[in-house]
């Protein structure tokens, strides 16, 4: 008797020692995510999870934690997981809520909060309905003080409940105290800091495009003002400035169309005055008749256009007509010209650079090509802001011709290097308004899907991954596109045969390591579709077709393969993969890891000697990480298991 009470006792020592654990784990991480240590706090919860896979709270802290990140996708991951292992935790499924807002899926957005609607909380109830409102567009918001020459400071828009963005973070003050000082540079510098912490920051492209605009670049300037209309306060002051581009440009229907928006917002006298006059001088200057400029002021108003101008106009509707005629003629000479000499059809020369992309020369020889030229150099420096600006310059002053089909092309090329999505998105959408011949249009349409899922647009991807032609002279290869539409099914329909199309994509690449990234994908997709058998599959064949001295994707399998085998409870499997991890592995990270697991799995099989030899590894090897410190209190666990093993046994 005296024995099973001290088994009892000892059981439930052990139990309460566990629950403690995990309870004191969970304010630990919540304590990191608190103070903004989002690594942190993401590597304790995923230090429950490795001893407690089906605890809902550590899959909902870390949803919290990636929705701060605006790293919306696994973010939804984790909210997914928290729901399925507690159908009645509402907060996961208010994250999912906000995560698909996050990734711009507003019908999936609003699934979710019809539910909170219906079963949430009280304070969940209400929140679903005004989101539900805002996304629908039932909910009108209030109208925003209005002013052109207003100082600028930082908003009182707090960040939470509707708001999507902050305007009154450090770096956002200190773009603006650059800004003040009209040190437009330097504030740019910190505009673009914004928009990496936060993409999409509508305050941050709008003061962007006024520091652009007052160092005259236009186009860049123009790109930013058009994602900025969202900015509270000042958001419409975007109209204005379009409005001054073009008239720069001489695009005077478009200017008039900026300015009457700006006059329809602002409440300013002083900016009503201001603008009024401009849209008066343009239309009079469109709608007078185009003489010399010598010509004396008499013979200006009374001669008419010239009979054979056939694009001659004397009003502003009239004038916007022919306008879009020259735009539309223009467009059908350049393909006229493409007939007249086939090798501008496709590029008569393609370049690989060093960053990975291909540049393309439609012409050597023509018009642009010296520009064209000049871009590659600056991309083969790494000077790519300046190579931009030169493949803007061709696509300038020299529209309608092949160069500039090309440069539009190589423009594509690099703002998908440096993950400039919206800008592929803005220029793709732009181009495919025209007749684009191929091999152009194939390549520019697969850019364009790419871009699309990068920003979670996947049925938009999808239509944009129809128009393309694979194997063609600009890519993409067969193995590529059925990659990108076995992404697409992946994400927005991952149980309708997107496993098929990844293999597909598999047996049709024959570089090896793109091969094994594609298995990679496949593998992680086994995994979201909670097919652990075909993932482990998945996993082995990386395994197999790795190098001697292997890199990613080639050392991650190894630790993926640890971590699919501890979770299904198969030590020998665990053991095995992770000393390949540990052996194998550059990154001591994952080095540590891979330790820490070996521990792990000699705790669970009760083989303790074994398991404080592994943490003592760890301890000594990797002192001071993460990892070795979990293991110093694994360890006092093992020794108090080992010290009691005895007692357990007796319980006869």
């Amino acid at each position: 008797m005296l024995n099973r009470f001290l088994v009892l006792l000892i059981f439930a020592a052990a139990f309460a020692f566990a629950q403690s654990s995990q309870s004191v784990r969970l304010k630990q991480a919540q304590e990191y995510a608190n103070q903004g240590k989002n690594k942190e706090a993401l590597d304790e919860y995923r230090a429950i999870l490795s001893t407690d896979k089906d605890n809902a709270e550590a899959y909902l802290g870390a949803g919290n934690v990636r929705l701060q990140m605006k790293d919306y996708k696994l973010a939804l991951d984790n909210f997914q997981l928290a729901a399925r292992h507690n159908p009645k935790l509402t907060k996961a499924v208010e994250g999912e809520a906000l995560a698909y807002e996050g990734l711009n899926q507003k019908d999936n957005a609003v699934a979710k909060w019809r539910i909170l609607a219906e079963s949430g909380t009280a304070e969940q109830k209400t929140k679903a309905q005004t989101h539900i409102g805002i996304l629908l567009g039932t909910t009108a918001a209030a109208p925003a003080p209005t002013q052109i020459a207003q100082t600028p400071r930082p908003l009182s828009v707090p960040a939470g409940e509707g708001n999507k963005f902050t305007y009154d973070s450090p770096e956002f003050k200190a773009g603006l105290a650059a800004y003040e000082k009209k040190n437009w540079g330097e504030s740019l510098k910190h505009w673009r800091e914004v928009l990496k912490k936060e993409p999409g920051n509508p305050g941050a492209y709008y003061y962007a495009g006024v520091c652009r605009f007052n160092m005259g670049e236009l186009d860049n300037a123009a790109i930013n003002f058009n994602r900025s209309f969202d900015f509270p306060e000042r958001g419409f002051n975007a109209n204005y400035y379009l409005g001054r581009i073009y008239e720069q440009k001489n695009e005077n229907a478009k200017a008039i169309g900026f300015y009457n928006k700006y006059l329809q917002q602002t409440t300013s006298a002083e900016g009503k005055t201001e603008v009024q006059g401009r849209v008066a001088r343009l239309s009079a200057a469109a709608s007078a008749p185009a003489t010399p400029a010598s010509a004396p002021a008499s013979a200006q108003q009374a001669e008419p256009a010239p009979a054979d101008d056939p694009y001659a106009c004397n009003s502003l509707e009239s004038c916007m007509k022919m306008e879009e005629k020259r735009k539309q003629d223009s467009v059908a000479a350049y393909l006229e010209s493409l007939k007249n000499k086939p090798l501008t059809v496709g590029p008569e020369k393609i370049v690989a650079t060093e960053y990975g992309g291909n540049f393309a020369f439609a012409s050597a020889t023509e018009s642009g090509s010296a520009d064209l030229q000049k871009a590659l150099n600056l991309i083969q420096k790494k000077s790519f802001q300046s190579a931009i600006d030169a493949l803007l310059t061709v696509r300038q002053k020299f529209p309608g011709t092949p160069n500039s089909m090309a440069a539009a092309f190589n423009l594509l090329s690099l703002y998908q290097y440096l993950e400039l999505h919206d800008k592929v998105i803005a220029l793709g959408n732009s181009v495919l308004q025209e007749p684009v011949p191929e091999p152009y249009k194939s390549a520019i349409s697969y850019a364009l899907a790419a871009s699309l899922v990068k920003k979670g647009e996947y049925q938009n991807g999808y239509n944009n991954l129809l128009n393309v032609k694979e194997e063609q002279k600009l890519g993409p290869t067969r193995g590529q596109k059925l990659a990108l539409e076995a992404e697409i099914a992946a994400r927005y329909k991952p149980d309708q045969g997107s496993p098929e199309i990844l293999k597909k994509a598999i047996d049709a690449e024959t570089d090896r390591i793109k091969k094994n990234e594609l298995r990679m994908k496949l593998a992680d997709l086994y995994v979201k579709l909670q097919d652990g058998p075909a993932a482990i599959r998945a996993y082995k064949e990386i395994e197999e077709d790795c190098p001697p001295n292997p890199s990613d994707p080639c050392n991650k399998v190894f630790t993926e393969l640890g971590d699919r085998s501890f979770l299904a409870q198969n030590w020998p499997m665990a053991l095995e993969y992770y000393n390949k991890a540990a052996e194998r592995h550059r990154d001591p990270a994952q080095i540590s890891w891979a330790l820490f697991q070996i521990g792990n799995v000699y705790r669970r099989q009760g083989n303790f000697k074994e398991a404080v030899r592994s943490y003592d590894r760890l301890i000594k090897e990797h002192s001071g990480t993460y990892w070795a410190d979990q293991a110093k209190l694994y360890k006092d666990d093992a020794i108090w298991q080992e010290s009691n093993q005895g007692v357990l046994k007796n319980d006869r």
